[in-house]
């Protein structure tokens, strides 16, 4: 088989049930925060997930940690106990996200794949541990737009922001030689696409800016000082979940300059999706026109 064929979803029903339920978990939340509707999908995921071996049943326990710990975070506990909580869903979180944990497994969707001159291959996995980290802090933490009016107010601070943002990273990322000049459309551009937005930007979003950043800045008072400091502490632990997949100097130099954008975005508009926004649009412009994933040396 090639590479990549869309036949790959239509010959493993099983994988693609698995990650369109939970494609739809996410999406229900802009529809309607009910367990009844985002449970039913999350059900449904993990039924497809264990039919098809991508998780075991053992994978249910970090899933449950994460559930509790999200769930209490929003109710009235001491400081103490939300400190102990905090550093529990961090640390399960990075496990989940560092892929530590052997009861879930990649599915590979895309192999090797050449996306231009004197580009690194590229393999595209969808990950069904990673976007936990984000999941319960949409459903429980986080407020959500619910309104066209909503959307337009966060928009039409965010659009001209993450522009700004984009042209910030795409100088840096050229004067450093990490990327070059190559507009393309792949194979895999829709599969890479949706890939992006449900299980990469809105759960690394949630967890960041809506989860770390939210709860440094409101323990640090939610002054300017505050504001400075949870973007900069936040961009630090960015760049540090990053070093597992490059350990780079420049490269993790531009995920710490990615991550302030994201954070300032977020703590203008109070809107996770202003920074989800910034972000699949930064990322979405360096897939189609420049080198993908990075110039080799």
């Amino acid at each position: 088989m090639e590479p990549f064929s869309h036949v790959i979803f239509w010959e493993n029903p099983l994988p693609t049930l698995c990650f369109f339920s939970f494609g739809m978990c996410f999406i229900s939340l802009w529809i309607r925060k009910s367990v009844w509707l985002w449970g039913s999908f999350l059900l449904l995921a993990f039924i497809f997930a264990f039919q098809s071996h991508i998780a075991s049943w053992l994978s249910l326990i970090p899933v449950f940690i994460l559930l509790f710990c999200h769930f209490f975070l929003n109710k009235p506990i001491s400081k103490s106990t939300r400190y102990i909580l905090f550093g529990i869903a961090v640390l399960v979180s990075f496990a989940l996200a560092a892929q530590f944990l052997p009861d879930f497994k990649d599915w590979k969707v895309a192999s090797s794949l050449n996306l231009g001159p004197n580009s690194h291959p590229y393999n595209l996995w969808l990950k069904f541990d990673k976007p936990f980290i984000g999941l319960f802090v949409l459903i429980f933490a986080l407020p959500l737009i619910s309104s066209p009016s909503q959307l337009y107010d966060v928009f039409k601070v965010a659009i001209p922001m993450s522009v700004i943002g984009i042209l910030i990273m795409i100088s840096l990322s050229w004067s450093l030689g990490i990327v070059g000049w190559a507009p393309k459309i792949p194979i895999i551009s829709f599969v890479w696409m949706v890939n992006q937005i449900l299980f990469v930007c809105i759960p690394e979003e949630a967890f960041f800016r809506g989860f770390i950043q939210r709860e440094i800045y409101n323990w640090w008072g939610k002054s300017s000082s505050a504001a400075f400091g949870s973007i900069v502490i936040t961009s630090l632990i960015f760049s540090l979940f990053h070093l597992f997949w490059i350990a780079e100097l420049p490269f993790l130099f531009l995920v710490f300059i990615a991550s302030v954008i994201y954070g300032t975005i977020y703590q203008t508009t109070q809107a996770i999706e202003s920074s989800i926004l910034c972000h699949f649009a930064m990322n979405t412009t360096h897939f189609f026109l420049f080198t993908y994933p990075t110039l080799q040396p």
